[in-house]
């Protein structure tokens, strides 16, 4: 059974803004790939970050919705944190159960 979800990122600060749009581009592939259906994106733009990561002070914030199965989520969260622009990611589900 799907359910709705949201991913936030924080990404890489040193990205161009067209290396920012095929970032989610290939996020938005991803999701898709792993049997997810994507929503929209909630672009909140660069920020400084509470403390640093990474050595990086700066981030690109991003948050998308979608709706996969649960067993989902495992595997998209294992492709992130092989990625290296992607400083963090939190995926939440947007459902009350």
């Amino acid at each position: 059974m799907e359910r709705q979800y949201e991913t936030a990122f924080i990404l890489n600060a040193s990205l161009d803004d067209s290396e920012i749009d095929k970032k989610l581009a290939q996020i938005e592939e991803i999701v898709t790939r792993e049997g997810g259906t994507v929503g929209e994106w909630n672009r909140w733009g660069k920020r400084k970050l509470s403390y640093p990561i990474r050595k990086q002070h700066e981030g690109y914030y991003a948050f998308l919705t979608f709706k996969a199965d649960p067993p989902v989520i495992d595997g998209l969260g294992k492709i992130y944190r092989l990625d290296e622009q992607i400083v963090r990611h939190m995926t939440i589900n947007m459902e009350e159960d």
